[in-house]
């Protein structure tokens, strides 16, 4: 019995997730409440209280659902023994293939950037998230590093620009596919998005 009931407990958490996705799409952090999230579930708010301590802990909760995954999954390509080109590649392969075909990475991406006005409240939020951002473009300004140190990079470059036009684009073209994805398959143009990148900062053989 306590199995089913933590299976059960499971599901609604899940549930409530899928929810507060839909609705914080919708109707943006601001104007959106647990009421809301809760009918749209079909449970009680008591109910999201016993999953979430309120509105803040479950909207971190649901980008952390969203955003976690492909975070792990990129994070573990720093310690690949590939060359940096392969492994700039890779990170840009990951990146684009989830902005572009993943659903709740996309929500979750639309949310934060085109649906919440950061009050207060999110503050420390903001600032969780911002140092893992952080993380990241100071993981890829190692890779120019020792790429332009192996050679395989242009001796001309500096890491940190190159590493914040890097992250620039990445999220440039996730923005993209959300507000023109009627316009260009990003997903089908990965290839040419990356011979773009790589002759950018490839030494000239």
């Amino acid at each position: 019995m306590a199995r089913k009931t933590k299976e059960e407990a499971e599901k609604t958490r899940q549930a409530l997730l899928s929810s507060a996705f839909k609705v914080f799409s919708t109707k943006g952090y601001a104007k959106t409440t647990l009421q809301d999230i809760a009918e749209d579930s079909g449970v009680t708010r008591g109910a999201v209280y016993w999953h979430f301590k309120n509105k803040t802990d479950l909207f971190e909760k649901l980008l952390d659902h969203a955003f976690l995954p492909v975070q792990s999954i990129i994070f573990s390509k720093f310690d690949d023994k590939s060359s940096p080109e392969e492994i700039l590649v890779t990170l840009m392969k990951i990146w684009l293939n989830h902005a572009t075909s993943d659903k709740n990475f996309r929500t979750a991406f639309e949310i934060i950037f085109n649906k919440t006005e950061w009050s207060d409240e999110l503050m420390p939020f903001k600032l969780k998230y911002k140092n893992e951002e952080f993380k990241f473009i100071k993981q890829v300004e190692l890779i120019f590093e020792r790429g332009i140190n192996e050679g395989v990079f242009r001796k001309d470059l500096k890491p940190a620009v190159a590493s914040a036009f890097y992250y620039s684009s990445l999220f440039g073209l996730a923005q993209y596919s959300l507000f023109f994805e009627e316009e260009l398959d990003i997903n089908k143009e990965i290839d040419m998005f990356i011979n773009m990148f790589l002759h950018s900062c490839l030494c000239k053989k």
